[in-house]
């Protein structure tokens, strides 16, 4: 991979970006006339050029088969994200989740089991594109992925960027137009033909996305390249040359390499000899590994935090103790949170879809009836709604900060109801809140009992962790 977002620099540093950047990046930069500000005639939004798109997905693509340094960024972000315990569904409604679990385990769709491969694919295109398959009578929802780059143009409902309705596949007599899945407003339904998820643009009026890697490729074709120099010089180092001084004239010169046969090397395990008017002195190479480590390691940083990783996630963690590495964790966990609930809301607009189609097939009622899990409650939403796709947690609590937040938390509401503060309402507010950002689970009236068994109230922990989402009433399929 060869640097192409950022041309050759001559002269003075470059203080802001230039022209051919901002072609290049999409950034509102018109390379034929050098107008700022413009986009094409009739489009909706903000155009990302195609040859950028298309050259960052190939080096993308690339770079995942043959830059270690980009797998282990695409990999960490999947296997935080949908890996260890998976992703699944939650529903709150019997009927509902027979529906899904249809839907979720057709061995021609295997929901579940092309997670990993399904974020992988969007975050080095940067887009998913899936035609729907719908049957007409049953509303059985199948899919099938298509190569973003087969878009042509994508067309948008009254002019908003927002609503993307139409996607144009190929040209000519190949052209093929799939609408966009979306809630009909006439039948406050999902329908469509293709979901288009574009989960990475910059601004809200980009109307395509670009790969997840776009802002480091050039920093990992630097990684390899100071490292496969330095493997080259290190290879070079191991070539040992003898400078030989002879003292005298040429001749003397001539004299000692035609008495020793020629200038071959010495072989291993042999004797040379010669008198005080020769000397053999060896010559190295000097491999610069010293500082060639020092530049790959500020580039891995700048890789690292271009990534939204930290550089000891990813490798060389000899210089970060476990403080260090605690402290660093938690701005990634969040980066990576978010990459997370990306997914998880596309998902679960992918599973609501399958329901609708269900509904429209009349195989389920437009509202069902769900449980408030903390309440215990009924009351009718519409069915879509009672579906909720979850994933694994990114990193577990640490129990002991976890207790030790508590405890804080307690005595200092204990200290302001006792000063008056705080109305006995307000502090059982407060501490059920804390109960939930820190425990995990929802907080539930058995609670309150002053009888409660202790060992019951942490089987009931225990339980409600075991499940990706315990804020949802989980049904079986018999509706227990």
């Amino acid at each position: 991979m060869r640097s192409w977002f950022a041309p050759p620099r001559r002269g003075r540093r470059a203080v802001e970006a230039s022209p051919q950047q901002l072609a290049a990046t999409g950034a509102g930069y018109d390379p034929i006339d050098g107008e700022a500000g413009w986009r094409r005639a009739g489009s909706g939004g903000r155009e990302v050029p195609y040859w950028t798109q298309e050259r960052a997905r190939q080096f993308s693509i690339a770079g995942y088969r043959s830059n270690p340094m980009a797998r282990a960024i695409i990999d960490t972000y999947v296997s935080f994200c949908v890996g260890d315990s998976g992703v699944t569904f939650q529903a709150t409604n019997a009927a509902v989740r027979r529906v899904v679990e249809e839907f979720w385990d057709d061995p021609r769709n295997q929901i579940g089991a092309g997670q990993e491969l399904g974020l992988r694919s969007n975050l080095l295109m940067g887009e998913t594109l899936r035609e729907l398959m719908v049957g007409s009578g049953s509303g059985v929802v199948r899919y099938a992925p298509l190569d973003p780059a087969s878009i042509t143009d994508v067309t948008m409902a009254r002019g908003n960027v927002l609503w993307p309705e139409r996607v144009v596949l190929g040209s000519g007599s190949d052209e093929r137009k799939l609408s966009v899945a979306g809630v009909d407003d006439a039948t406050g339904l999902r329908d469509g033909e293709a979901l288009f998820w574009t989960p990475f643009k910059t601004v809200e009026t980009d109307v395509r996305s670009m790969p997840f890697l776009t802002p480091v490729l050039d920093w990992l074709d630097s990684y390899d390249t100071i490292l496969s120099n330095l493997i080259d010089r290190t290879a070079l180092a191991r070539y040992l040359v003898w400078d030989v001084t002879v003292e005298g004239e040429q001749d003397d010169v001539d004299a000692f390499v035609a008495s020793r046969g020629g200038t071959h090397v010495p072989r291993s395990g042999t004797i040379e000899v010669h008198n005080q008017s020769v000397t053999w002195k060896p010559q190295t190479a000097d491999t610069g590994a010293y500082e060639d480590s020092n530049a790959a390691k500020s580039v891995l940083t700048l890789i690292a935090g271009g990534s939204g990783l930290a550089r000891t996630w990813l490798a060389d963690p000899e210089d970060a103790n476990r403080a260090t590495s605690l402290t660093m964790a938690e701005p990634v966990r969040r980066r990576v949170q978010g990459v997370q609930k990306m997914w998880l809301a596309l998902q679960t607009e992918f599973t609501r879809f399958a329901v609708d189609r269900a509904v429209a097939a009349a195989r389920l009622p437009r509202t069902v009836e769900a449980t408030d899990p903390r309440t215990g409650q009924a009351y009718e939403i519409p069915a879509a709604q009672s579906v909720l796709v979850t994933g694994p947690e990114v990193a577990a609590a640490d129990a002991q900060i976890t207790a030790q937040t508590l405890l804080n938390l307690s005595t200092g509401l204990e200290k302001l109801r006792q000063i008056g503060a705080l109305s006995a309402e307000a502090t059982a507010v407060a501490a059920r809140k804390a109960w939930e950002d820190f425990v995990g689970i929802p907080y539930n009236a058995d609670l309150d009992a002053p009888d409660a068994n202790p060992d019951d109230i942490a089987t009931a922990i225990d339980d409600s962790k075991a499940r990706p989402n315990p804020r949802l009433a989980v049904v079986n399929g018999d509706g227990s």
